[in-house]
């Protein structure tokens, strides 16, 4: 099989502007690029109304507290948004069934109960509810967790740093007996 010189610059091309997409898309989720906090982010797959609904439910699901910001502060709903627009088409219609079935589930009680009997499937789920819930819990966790503000204000992440000596463990289970 021999492959003519102008389909492989078509290939050698198309590889390097995909690579040039991923790069861009993990730096902008990464906690350290440049854009770890999505400024300026545009969303391009959620629709508006989308976006309001996605918002309330993530911090539902991480929300503020005295000790760190929620998943609105750590700007989930754009990370996600990232990755369902850059993701297969599968997961797109997933997420758009889901965020419709939540917004029809809501017609008439509190999006917070619709959430809650969602999260009781968590374990087992039944409904359509229940399964875009754990796809939705987990990607609220993954875009908190990656962002600046899960990881340096929430778990306290200073950065790698050199250390000339290993610390001593201080629970007393871990010391070593003196002989």
């Amino acid at each position: 099989m021999s492959l003519e010189r102008r389909t492989v610059l078509k290939v050698l091309a198309a590889s390097a502007a995909s690579l040039e997409s991923l790069e861009a898309a993990a730096n902008l989720c990464s906690s350290t690029g440049a854009g770890s906090e999505l400024v300026g982010y545009q969303f391009t797959f959620f629709t508006p109304e989308e976006q309001v609904l996605l918002e309330r439910l993530m911090e539902w699901i991480i929300p503020a507290d005295e000790h760190s910001p929620g998943a609105k502060a750590a700007r989930v709903p754009a990370f996600a948004d990232l990755m369902i627009a850059t993701g297969p088409d599968r997961a797109k219609a997933d997420w758009r069934a889901g965020l419709q079935a939540f917004g029809a589930a809501q017609q008439g009680q509190p999006l917070e109960s619709v959430l809650a009997r969602a999260a009781a499937e968590e374990q087992a789920p039944a409904s359509e509810l229940g399964r875009f819930f754990v796809d939705l819990k987990r990607m609220t966790v993954d875009g908190y967790y990656t962002s600046s503000v899960g990881i340096h204000d929430e778990m306290g992440y200073v950065g790698n740093q050199h250390l000339t000596a290993a610390p001593e463990c201080d629970h007393p289970e871990h010391k070593m007996p003196v002989r």
